[in-house]
């Protein structure tokens, strides 16, 4: 069983991929959202009743159609119109920033790549469209909504296949260096191993030309390579050892084709090509097996 097949065949339960740590910071989220939100939701409601009345009791025909009647008791230099409309698109805002704060600290914490806008579409009711320039709502034919950070969560998990945060993050970096070394128009590997030297043969890199020196670049496929290549190495995830994090730089100016890894245990070399190739070369064969077997997979 490779590393993706033993990475889907684990089955956890929800409540046990959070830490007391991640439960403290979500719940404070929630408390502060669930204020502003239903603070706002209070004002809006409250703003639209006065509005309401005022236009009853102090608007005519003449003075109507350009609400001279606002400038009375509602509008003044002290204190601008509030429209419903506006308020009702701040409060989706916050539903958003709320759902990104959440998504942003498992990012960071868990090494994840989540889409916020993908949680919160997939959470959000169908909002209905606010003009900021309407001045009333019927409040009978809205439904304030709250979202709630453990939806949330349960929905990211359920696109993990049982994987849980911890486990998510190297999943996800083996397949994306996986995709790397295949070719997918004919699903042949775009690599091979011989000894202890693993060859991918296109689309890694690319040279340049800067003030008459060649420079390289890594392609994305190839940076996606080279971050797990840096978790083969250190078995930790964000750590890169010295020379990988050059090569990751997001500058992307070398100024060298070959690039040695002296404080590196499995990793000893790495060489650039004008054509797009890169070669890998390991300390020994088992390393360079190794990785291909974990990382590269052995099939489509």
């Amino acid at each position: 069983m490779d590393l993706l097949e033993k990475f889907s065949a684990v089955e956890i339960r929800s409540a046990d991929c959070m830490t007391e740590a991640d439960r403290q910071f979500c719940q404070r989220q929630q408390e502060i959202y669930q204020d502003a939100a239903e603070g706002f939701y209070q004002i809006a409601v409250l703003w639209t009743d006065m509005y309401d009345n005022q236009k009853s009791a102090l608007s005519t025909p003449e003075n109507d159609w350009d609400g001279k009647w606002k400038q009375k008791y509602l509008v003044s230099g002290w204190w601008p119109e509030v429209k419903a409309g506006a308020m009702m698109k701040h409060i989706s805002s916050l539903h958003r920033e709320f759902i990104s704060t959440v998504v942003s600290y498992l990012n960071d914490t868990y090494h994840l790549t989540l889409d916020a806008d993908d949680v919160v579409d997939a959470l959000l009711p169908e909002e209905s469209y606010y003009s900021e320039r309407e001045e009333t709502l019927d409040w009978s034919t809205l439904t304030p909504v709250i979202l709630r950070y453990e939806d949330a969560v349960e929905l990211i998990l359920s696109w993990f296949d049982g994987r849980t945060f911890e486990e998510q993050a190297p999943y996800e970096l083996v397949e994306r260096c996986h995709q790397a070394g295949w070719r997918k128009k004919d699903r042949q590997a775009n690599f091979e191993q011989k000894k202890n030297l693993v060859k991918i043969f296109s689309g890694a890199c690319g040279c340049g030309c800067h003030n008459n020196y060649e420079q390289w670049h890594i392609s994305d496929s190839g940076r996606n390579i080279l971050k797990a290549l840096a978790y083969f190495e250190t078995g930790a995830l964000g750590q890169y050892p010295y020379r990988i994090d050059d090569l990751l730089s997001e500058k992307c100016r070398l100024w060298y084709d070959l690039w040695e890894f002296e404080g590196c245990t499995k990793l000893e070399k790495i060489r650039l090509f004008k054509n797009g190739r890169m070669d890998i070369r390991f300390s020994n064969e088992s390393y360079a097996r190794e990785f291909v077997s974990s990382c590269l997979g052995t099939v489509w």
